[in-house]
């Protein structure tokens, strides 16, 4: 895998996007699906989409912003402050026509800012830390004789017990956010029709471009019930869509 990421690497820096997107599809396939592995794949497609525009005078015309915004998801997933993932994600999602989210509360947004600072496993290993800390404060305030230590000891080890609390919460938020993620984003050349129901036939309520980000609802037969940001509902044909 590492010969076949060096490849990679060397045909992205030599512009050579085709095979630097099929070098790092191969490092994934043999399971070495990295935060660096995803980045770098989501910047070829992006780079691929880019620049192979002959024959359509459109960038992406072979779906590689969908592409590209799926696998800087995933960087993200596995990696949450990896801050060019997130720069060269939300420069992608300005090619969509994705629609505005419902707005969050201030401190909802906080929190949720927060929490992606790091991944679930760093902010375990912060608790686990903090913990030891407490408890050796803990010992401290017990068996230290001077009344001004056993003061310090125990005023720090209150802060330091909430900050075990915080850091914990925070971590199984985290990780409750990794193992519920039902978000989806939209796989086509263009755009791709979603129906009131899942029928063909039915009423289209929206188009959605490629790199539309949706949640996922629930699935019937070869159709998906799918949420998108602004809270509409619609069908849309599950080979449409992928799963982060």
């Amino acid at each position: 895998a590492e010969s076949v990421w060096q490849q990679g690497v060397e045909a992205y820096t030599d512009k050579e996007y085709d095979r630097a997107v099929e070098c790092f599809e191969q490092v994934v396939a043999l399971g070495y699906g990295s935060a660096d592995v995803y980045y770098n794949l989501g910047d070829a497609y992006f780079k691929r989409g880019q620049h192979n525009i002959s024959g359509t005078n459109r960038p992406f015309a072979a779906g590689e912003l969908g592409k590209a915004i799926i696998n800087y998801y995933r960087a993200l997933r596995l990696e949450p402050s990896m801050k060019d993932a997130r720069y060269n994600l939300d420069l992608s999602l300005k090619h969509t026509n994705d629609t505005e989210a419902v707005p969050q509360a201030l401190l909802a947004r906080a929190w949720y800012a927060l929490r992606d600072t790091m991944s679930s496993n760093g902010w375990a290993v912060i608790s686990v830390v903090v913990l030891v800390v407490t408890l050796l404060l803990v010992l401290l305030y017990l068996l230290s004789s001077r009344v001004v230590l056993r003061k310090v000891a125990f005023f720090v080890a209150i802060v330091t017990a909430v900050v075990f609390v915080v850091t914990t919460i925070l971590a199984l938020s985290q990780r409750a956010a990794y193992l519920n993620d039902e978000r989806a984003v939209v796989m086509c050349n263009d755009t791709t029709p979603v129906h009131a129901s899942p029928d063909s036939s039915s009423k289209i309520v929206r188009q959605p471009s490629q790199g539309v980000t949706v949640d996922v609802v629930r699935e019937h037969g070869e159709w998906s019930e799918i949420e998108f940001a602004d809270g509409e509902k619609g069908w849309i044909r599950t080979t449409a869509i992928e799963r982060i």
